[in-house]
Parts: C-alpha cells; sequence; structure tokens
C-alpha cells in the first residue's frame, strides 16, 4: 500500500464520514438484532449466533435490510445537509488565503508607484507620471477587491444571504468602474507618441 493511497482514503473517509456512520448504524442494528433472535430462537432452534448473522430468514433479512437502508439514508441526509457547510467554509479559506497571496503584492506595488511618482524625472514627464498615477490605481483597486471578497465571505458565513449579493453587486460595479477609467488612460497613453 503506499502513502497516497491511505491518505487518499482517509480523506474519502473525512469526507462522507455520515454516510459511513449510517451505514455502521445499520450494521449494528443488523448484529443486535441477530443476537436477539439467537437469544430467543435458542429454544426453536439451535441454529446460534453466526448462523443466525450469517444466513438470516427471509423475515428478518428483510427487516435487517431496512434497518441498514433507513440508517444510510439518515447518514446521507446528515451529509447532505452539512455538505452546504463545508463548501462554504472551503469558499471562506480559499478567499483568505486568496486576500493574503494578493495583499503583500498590491502594497508593494502601490509603494513602489509613490517611489516613482516622487522622482523628479517622473514628475516632469507627464506619460511616467500617468503611468505610475495609473499603476498605483490599479493596486488600490486591487486591495480594496481583496477587502470587499472578505467581506462576502464573512457574510456568506454568517447566513446574510442579501447582503452578501448586494457586496457582490458592489464589486461588479467597482470593476466595471475601474475598467472604464483604466481603458480611457490605456487609450490616452497609447496615443502619445514616442519620444
Amino acid at each position: 500500500m503506499t502513502i497516497a493511497f491511505v491518505f487518499s482514503n482517509i480523506k474519502m473517509i473525512r469526507r462522507y464520514k455520515e454516510i459511513l456512520y449510517g451505514f455502521g448504524l445499520g450494521l449494528a442494528m443488523w448484529v443486535m438484532d441477530a443476537a436477539m433472535h439467537a437469544r430467543l430462537g435458542a429454544d426453536v432452534h439451535s441454529s446460534g449466533f453466526i448462523a443466525e448473522l450469517v444466513q438470516p430468514g427471509a423475515t428478518q433479512l428483510l427487516f435487517r435490510g431496512g434497518y441498514v437502508a433507513i440508517a444510510t439514508a439518515f447518514g446521507w441526509s446528515l451529509w447532505r445537509s452539512n455538505w452546504r457547510e463545508r463548501e462554504l467554509r472551503a469558499l471562506e479559506n480559499a478567499i483568505i488565503a486568496f486576500h493574503r497571496q494578493l495583499d503583500s503584492p498590491a502594497m508593494r506595488i502601490a509603494s513602489h508607484a509613490r517611489m516613482l511618482q516622487g522622482r523628479p524625472g517622473v514628475m516632469r514627464d507627464e506619460l511616467a507620471r500617468s503611468v505610475a498615477e495609473a499603476i498605483g490605481e490599479d493596486a488600490r483597486t486591487i486591495d480594496e477587491l481583496a477587502q470587499q471578497y472578505m467581506r462576502f465571505s464573512e457574510q456568506v458565513m454568517a447566513g446574510r444571504t442579501s447582503e452578501a449579493i448586494e457586496t457582490l453587486r458592489a464589486i461588479e460595479t467597482l470593476t466595471g468602474g475601474k475598467r472604464s477609467v483604466a481603458n480611457a488612460s490605456q487609450s490616452v497613453a497609447s496615443s502619445r507618441p514616442f519620444m
């Protein structure tokens, strides 16, 4: 057995643990019913516990199969109800990781743009100044988007769906407005002749 195979099985067990618990509960009820029938049927027939467990009669097989099916269905319904929560938690973790990865590059870009804007040569050249300003504005937009997505994640996890939808609409509005400004500044910069 390889380690990857073992880890994939552990991951599968963790993912579907409610269904497996339900199935295990059904099997436990099967064993308890077999023990009860072996104990009660000792006077009638002497088949014993193992024979009752492995080779039950038709009626016992029907009831025990029902136990396993009902318990497994219960486990599946519990798994299904917890699935949404797990998916939301995964989404929140992904957004937090995204924000952490995005935060420091955005801050570096903004600080480098400020350094460029402070240089006398850049301030005299209008094209260089407009590019430095555009870079700084884009860095601020990236930081603002990351903060909006963090807020969206917190609202989803708290169950405030209507607020989360409004946050997404605000993000779309923000990115739409910033794109039109960025496109306009790019067209102005590209229309200037190179020196």
